[in-house]
């Protein structure tokens, strides 16, 4: 078996990264991973120093700050061992077996052979880039300004339009998401030109390839899913060194071939499209939600990880578990976990799609909040919906034999009962209405139910509560808090409540019962908002301000917003802990710690 040193340069990558990881060291042939760390957060650095003190095949380096990708790449190689090495991106997923089809293919081509991999899309189309051609000026111009039809630069830059041969097979270029090839030829060549910081030094590595009389390849036998676009690093700072990039390697290497004056209304003509990607990013971020590309990632990264990495067990393994809804986050917990745990999942939604399939899946289109229609039959049913929305549907579920079911419904019940918002009683008087017909048709109808009301969510990146509060210091540095902001909380991760729910399907002793469903740690609110600030390595900006509560009653009626209101900012003081030793008796429900384990926020 040949060693593959797999190079990861992180930086702020998100929750991808620990995809990449685990699918890494999953590969029999990954002889070791070496994670370079270009300046993760605090939180995930510490995560990152904890999987290397557990697991030996990782070395991580760190300490250096951000020394761009081509130099990360090269720090990265210095220090590892294999035979061959793979310079991955930390937002890419090796399939099962994946390293040893690469090495199988990579052995039947020259020793001075660079090989790029299937790279797809979640949605398991080609992704751009894969393979193309060497860029020169006239492609570049051709494919910048669409004028491919007039120029003859000697045809397309990408080959995405073009069928995908079924065996590996020589190409100008590769992606350097995927790049793979051994030690002997990476030191050969001097590694990664470091006068690239970001962008562009993949091409620059394959037109060196080919000068030295070298091979490039693609081989399709081996398909990396790649996110792209999951770190955190701001669209400008991208695009300034993309640009630097592109202008390196065309004066690099061919500035013997044009004159000056040509060059010179080149570099001026790349960065005025630089300055007009960036007015034109500003202005698709006033129509387009910030957070909807990064969430979007997230769920799709999040069914990969639980499904394929997660617990593995055969405790449901022949049972149907339909899941209402499976996009929302305690949802999509709940269909990763049921598929690692054998069963066949039927996941409803309403208008959001997922680039996630599975043979053991069936995604479902229901409105259930405008047409209550849920003729599906399963084992179990785990119903992340409204809790309200469920009553209606009690009589159509058990005609269709369904006869265990799992709800959720919030502790808003009993949190927000003395609420002065007009929006938020009517929610109070909605679950408590709702906990109580459930219970009554269920028991009416042999339904076996159990009620689980969670308090604050968290820890996927998807609720309103904890991520808005770091999306707010990521992009402001600071937060706003009312008084002494002196009330305990104890937030719960998504992943926890998932697998109570999945745990209690077949206890008996849970039937008929509602549970208070929070994290193992309860904390002041200033504690909770100081520790966001300390996760993500900023210094806690903390103001207080009197007026908070107007101020955001005032935005709420602005932007005709129920759920932002002034009681928001008194809640800030009002203890919302709840007990839940009835939960740990009954069915071991163990959560864990405020920012501990598989975080993302």
């Amino acid at each position: 078996m040949s060693n593959v040193s797999v190079i990861m340069v992180s930086y702020r990558t998100g929750p991808a990264l620990w995809l990449a990881i685990e699918a890494a060291l999953e590969q029999p042939e990954c002889h070791e991973l070496v994670l370079v760390d270009n300046g993760n957060v605090p939180g995930i650095m510490a995560r990152l120093q904890e999987l290397a003190q557990r697991e030996p095949r990782v070395k991580l380096i760190s300490g250096h700050g951000n020394i761009g990708f081509s130099k990360g790449c090269n720090l990265g190689v210095r220090a590892s061992s294999g035979d061959y090495v793979l310079l991955l991106n930390p937002d890419s997923m090796l399939p099962e077996g994946g390293l040893a089809r690469a090495v199988e293919v990579l052995r039947k081509f020259p020793a001075n052979t660079l090989a790029g991999c299937y790279l797809v899309n979640p949605d398991g189309s080609e992704q751009r880039g894969c393979r193309r051609a060497l860029l020169s000026p006239k492609n570049a111009i051709a494919e910048s300004l669409g004028l491919a039809r007039f120029i003859r630069s000697g045809g397309p830059l990408n080959f995405t339009g073009t069928p995908m041969p079924e065996k590996a097979h020589e190409v100008p270029a590769i992606s350097g998401a995927f790049m793979m090839l051994s030690r002997a030829f990476y030191d050969r060549l001097g590694g990664l030109d470091e006068g690239y910081f970001l962008h562009m030094e993949d091409m620059d590595f394959c037109f060196r390839v080919n000068k030295a009389g070298g091979k490039v390849i693609c081989m399709p036998e081996v398909k990396v899913i790649h996110f792209r676009s999951t770190s955190e690093a701001a669209s400008a700072f991208v695009e300034k060194h993309k640009t630097r990039g592109f202008i390196r390697y065309l004066q690099t290497h061919f500035s013997d071939q044009y004159s000056g004056l040509f060059f010179k209304a080149l570099t001026f003509g790349i960065w005025l499209r630089y300055v007009i990607k960036i007015i034109l990013g500003l202005l698709d971020r006033m129509f387009v939600p910030p957070l909807a590309a990064k969430r979007e990632i997230a769920r799709v990264v999040l069914l990969y990880r639980t499904a394929r990495f997660g617990p593995r067990d055969d405790s449901l393994m022949g049972k149907t578990v339909l899941i209402a809804s499976g996009t929302g986050q305690v949802g999509l917990c709940a269909v990763g976990m049921a598929l690692s745990r054998g069963a066949h999942v039927i996941a409803t939604y309403h208008r959001t799609t997922i680039a996630f399939s599975h043979p053991n899946l069936a995604w479902v289109q229901r409105d259930l909040m405008q047409t209550p229609a849920l003729n599906i039959t399963a084992d179990v049913l785990i119903y992340t919906l409204s809790l309200w929305t469920l009553p209606p549907l009690l009589e159509e579920i058990h005609d269709a034999g369904v006869r265990r079911i799992i709800a959720f419904g919030s502790t808003s019940m009993l949190s927000k009962v003395d609420s002065k918002n007009t929006a938020e009683k009517e929610v109070v008087e909605k679950l408590k209405s709702a906990e109580e017909q459930v219970l009554k048709i269920a028991n009416e109808k042999k339904i076996a139910v159990t009620i689980l009301r969670p308090t604050m969510i968290y820890g996927v990146g998807l609720d309103s509560n904890i991520t808005r509060l770091a999306d707010i210091v990521r992009r402001f540095g600071i937060l706003a808090v009312y008084g002494k902001a002196s009330g305990i909380r104890h937030p719960v991760q998504a992943g926890d409540l998932a697998q109570a729910a999945l745990d209690i399907a077949y206890n008996p002793d849970t039937v008929g019962k509602a549970y208070n469903l929070g994290g193992s740690l309860t904390m002041k609110y200033l504690t909770m908002v100081t520790m966001i600030f300390q996760y993500l390595g900023k210094p806690a900006r903390i103001i207080r301000p009197p007026f908070l509560p107007t101020l955001l009653d005032w935005l709420g009626k602005l932007y005709q917003m129920s759920y932002v209101n002034a009681d928001m900012a008194r809640r800030m003081n009002q203890d919302m802990i709840f007990d839940i030793s009835e939960a740990a008796n009954d069915f071991g429900y163990k959560p864990k710690g405020f920012l501990k384990g598989d975080v993302v926020i």
